[in-house]
């Protein structure tokens, strides 16, 4: 027997209204930076702070590092953020920005599995499915990023090049000129990512060990590229003021990456900007 429940119009408005706004109403990470970024005074900010503790943890590493307010879009702290490094997994951005555009609802599962778990596979399928080294020319075009270079080996997604300030200008365009949707779709993955990636990986070196109680969306990075070790550690961080932070590193061949993501993590909690908790 079909059981019949009838509800008053009114109740039945309010229960919708109540789960949409739920489901779509919160949007933490927009910011109104659409504009370029500026740094006044060429700003290093913290930058000292942060290769010392580097070093202090584990020898032999380039940086690059920016901080960036989004508040006031100002560059607040940065030194070698002009330096290329191979991206390892934080082309992933790129690759999502890209499915998400070209592909829609239809990327949506594998954008979120790359994103959270920082799943190799799924950045494969979409490198592959949208044209390999098409992928970050398109969107260094789009997104104006001068010292973006797509990999020599097509398939060699991991061989990307960029700098810092790329990495800041792409967390730029997530929190102020993507759409909505997409928006919400990028940092809930990335506001999500476990402690443990894909790979069996502890992804929460850096920004979310280093900045412990603050409210973060990430994307990391380790690999290895020409005979050097990548661990990088890359994503907005929230406060007061909604804060870009990145910081590359490369290292000698042959570096474990659990040290180089201990002394990442020192860096990281050498950021005298105010990211503090929210």
């Amino acid at each position: 027997m079909r059981v019949r429940l009838w509800l008053p119009v009114g109740l039945v408005v309010a229960v919708v209204a109540t789960v949409l706004i739920t489901s779509f109403g919160r949007d933490p990470w927009r910011t109104g930076c659409t504009g370029p970024l500026t740094a006044p005074g060429n700003p290093t900010g913290s930058a000292a702070a942060v290769r010392k503790a580097v070093d202090e943890s584990a020898r032999g590493a380039s940086i690059g590092y920016e901080v960036v307010d989004l508040s006031s879009c100002q560059v607040v702290a940065g030194v070698n953020a002009q330096q290329r490094f191979a991206s390892a997994s934080v082309v992933k951005l790129l690759i999502a920005l890209d499915a998400l555009e070209r592909q829609g609802e239809a990327a949506e599962d594998l954008v979120e599995r790359m994103l959270t778990v920082s799943d190799d596979n799924a950045a494969s399928a979409l490198w592959t499915a949208q044209g390999g080294p098409q992928i970050v020319q398109r969107m260094a075009d789009k997104l104006k990023l001068g010292g973006v270079r797509p990999p020599k080996k097509a398939g060699q997604w991991g061989d990307t090049q960029l700098t810092a300030h790329d990495v800041a200008l792409v967390y730029r365009h997530i929190s102020a000129v993507a759409s909505r949707e997409h928006r919400q779709l990028l940092t809930t993955s990335m506001a999500a990512a476990p402690r443990t990636a894909a790979d069996g990986f502890d992804q929460h070196f850096g920004i979310p060990d280093g900045l412990q109680g603050a409210r973060w969306a990430i994307k990391q990075g380790w690999g290895s590229s020409a005979e050097r070790t990548m661990v990088h550690t890359t994503g907005l961080v929230g406060g007061d003021h909604q804060y870009v932070v990145v910081l590359l590193t490369s290292w000698p061949e042959g570096m474990d990456r659990r040290a180089a993501g201990r002394a990442l993590t020192a860096g990281i909690g050498r950021v005298s900007e105010p990211v503090s908790p929210a």
